[in-house]
């Protein structure tokens, strides 16, 4: 549920930042945001992986990244 509720308050947080700056400091934040996403769906992967033994990403191993 962490994984989740994180992606949540970025969802949030990104609606109010963009209200208050300029256009170069939000894309740097949503640059920052993607890299964040990636790296919880990365996290997330490994995860299912882990519980289910299963190779979901494809990259010939179950858990280990």
């Amino acid at each position: 549920m962490g994984v989740l509720w994180e992606i949540l308050q970025s969802g949030l947080m990104y609606g109010h930042y963009r209200k208050s700056t300029s256009m170069q400091d939000r894309l740097e934040f949503v640059e920052q945001q993607l890299t964040r996403t990636q790296e919880t769906m990365k996290t997330l992967v490994k995860k299912l992986e882990e519980i289910h033994g299963l190779d979901i990403d494809g990259d010939g191993s179950v858990g280990n990244k």
